[in-house]
């Protein structure tokens, strides 16, 4: 049971770690920056894609059919009907997703728990079934360049990961061996990517460009857009395993807690970096903030929410967003407070 705890709390450390990421590439859509005008500013968009677009997206993915696999399993435990519950978590979900569409166009909520629904058959499934499968369609998603739909084979891994117990067996020399391997390809991958960047490398010059100089850009970066999806399962298998390994040297787990707080409230801080982000456009207005600027505005947004979070939790057993979604699934009230005890 002990162990059990120790890797549901890894778990928290993935989703708090992805929150980081998502923040970064929702602020460019919101804030809309002016258009790059020097080295500077195309390094970091690129840096932003290398590392972030995509590989953030897929471990999202990923946790969500985790997620589902621990919810579907410790309610059949319990003796209750899963399958209900899921679909009513899923319908809330849904609602906070419409409301955050208005706040964010594009936004996943809404998304997830539409392919949340497509999981329920699957968790009847034999755990090698969907292993396979989630594979199949990932990879003939990825080859077909079908980014919309992409969530779906991540869900079933992760559903796969949850049956499998992938996290409370997986051993630390399995885990090294993993990240050492995902760190090689990641690195590949890297590579590849600055090497075709370089020749999309300045998109001042498009307009200049002659109509058969033009038709190579176009190649060239469609090429370079779907080498991004293509690589990014191999670099978010390096995020995770990393991390993992991490989080299990106790020093560092230690130093790392406010991220699993942050995660812990994964919902209502993803919804809260919304908000913030709008009071920055209040702030600093759209268009007037560059692409590197935009980093500091989620440095700033980072430490308010992991304030936010660790005092939170200290109080309260579950998040605030966390606690109506739970009352909506259950359609029961639950004590929010913590006991003295705890």
């Amino acid at each position: 049971m002990q162990v059990q705890t120790k890797r549901i709390s890894e778990l928290d450390f993935m989703r708090g770690f992805a929150l980081l990421g998502i923040i970064l590439t929702n602020i460019i859509s919101m804030m809309q920056p002016p258009d790059l005008i020097n080295q500077n500013q195309v390094n970091y968009l690129a840096l932003i894609y290398y590392c972030v677009e995509n590989k953030i997206f897929s471990i999202c993915s990923f946790l969500f059919g985790v997620g589902f696999y621990i919810f579907i399993n410790n309610a059949k435990q319990k003796g209750l009907n899963a399958n209900k519950l899921f679909l009513r978590r899923l319908f809330f979900l849904a609602i906070f997703g419409i409301i955050h569409q208005f706040l964010q166009p594009g936004e996943a909520l809404f998304i997830y728990a539409i392919f949340g629904l497509f999981l329920i058959p699957f968790f009847y499934l034999n755990k090698y079934i969907n292993l396979v499968v989630g594979l199949v369609i990932l990879i003939a998603f990825i080859y077909l360049n079908i980014k919309i739909i992409l969530p779906l084979p991540y869900f079933i891994l992760g559903l796969a990961a949850g049956q499998f117990e992938l996290f409370i067996h997986i051993k630390t020399k399995i885990l090294t061996l993993v990240t050492a391997v995902s760190g090689i390809l990641s690195l590949a991958s890297w590579t590849v990517l600055f090497k075709v960047h370089q020749l999309i490398n300045n998109p001042m010059l498009v307009p200049h460009l002659s109509k058969k100089e033009a038709d190579i850009f176009i190649q060239n970066r469609d090429i370079y857009d779907h080498l991004l999806i293509i690589t990014s399962p191999f670099i978010a298998v390096f995020y995770v395993s990393l991390l993992l390994l991490l989080v299990r040297v106790d020093i560092i787990g230690k130093l790392l807690s406010p991220l699993r707080l942050y995660g812990r409230m994964a919902l209502t801080n993803y919804i809260g970096q919304t908000l913030l982000i709008y009071v920055a456009i209040l702030i600093f207005g759209k268009h007037h903030v560059d692409f590197m600027n935009t980093f500091w505005i989620c440095l700033v947004i980072y430490i308010i929410q992991f304030i936010f979070s660790s005092i939170w939790l200290k109080y309260f057993k579950y998040g605030p967003l966390e606690y109506i979604w739970r009352l909506g699934t259950y359609w029961k009230i639950f004590s929010i407070k913590k006991s003295t005890s705890q």
